[in-house]
């Protein structure tokens, strides 16, 4: 069996979407919402892998950041993260954790904004709580922000995200996640859904691999094939995801 790193897994899902153009759309949209992020000087990317996209954040939403820190448990997408941070936040002190935010303790100073992009699908209901509730009361600054994106519509028929129905692990579904961040003392300030596309037609070992390891790891590449083929005959189906901006307020 060839082994696959899971960065390379997950380059090969990015790879087959429009992903980077629909993000790029959505900061846009928030630049134009009236929404600033002026004030916020530190940020905490959790579990970015090659943090493409939280450095495309901060470049466009929150311009002021001279602190990044960053947690991923990773070492490939730790790599890639830190050569990207020197090429692309050359001004700004950066540090990087390679560890599961499960596991860590935090930061030692609070920030003012937190990024969880793509990554809440790695916690169970009970950390996701305990993950919220620790940004609350001792990661974020008073007023301090919590920038969320997540699978939306995960129960849609032609979603991308059925497939994980299929190989038992469900995808987290979107009302959930604002919930869990509302209890826990935030309170919302902007939504936007992004709607974009992705092509699984002829799935390359790869891929095939990305959702093996993130579903039923006992299944075999053929399986994962098959499934795929079921669901989505013709090999292209939607993708809808949601970026949310919350602030603490209580």
């Amino acid at each position: 069996m060839t082994a696959v790193s899971f960065f390379r897994m997950h380059e090969a899902l990015l790879n087959r979407q429009n992903y980077a153009e629909v993000f790029r759309a959505t900061l846009a949209n928030i630049q134009s919402s009236g929404l600033r992020l002026d004030s916020v000087r530190s940020c905490l990317a959790i579990g970015p892998g090659g943090g493409e996209y939280e450095i495309e954040f901060v470049k466009h939403c929150a311009a002021n950041v001279s602190k990044f820190l960053a947690v991923e448990p990773d070492h490939e997408s730790l790599e890639h993260l830190r050569r990207s941070l020197k090429i692309s936040l050359s001004g700004v002190k950066c540090q990087v954790f390679e560890t599961r935010a499960q596991n860590w303790e935090g930061p030692s100073d609070r920030v003012d904004l937190i990024l969880m992009f793509q990554s809440l699908y790695f916690f169970g209901a009970h950390e996701r709580q305990e993950l919220f509730k620790r940004m609350h009361n001792h990661w974020l600054t008073s007023g301090g922000y919590l920038a969320i994106a997540s699978a939306s519509r995960t129960k849609s028929p032609g979603n991308s995200q059925q497939i994980f129905d299929r190989l038992g692990t469900p995808c987290l579904p979107w009302k959930d996640i604002e919930t869990d961040v509302q209890k826990a003392g935030f309170t919302k300030l902007y939504a936007y859904e992004m709607q974009g596309t992705l092509d699984l037609t002829n799935p390359d070992e790869s891929l095939l691999r990305f959702y093996q390891y993130n579903g039923d790891r006992s299944a075999t590449l053929e399986y994962v094939r098959d499934v795929i083929k079921e669901l989505y005959p013709e090999g292209k189906p939607d993708a809808f995801d949601t970026m949310a901006i919350f602030k603490i307020t209580n």
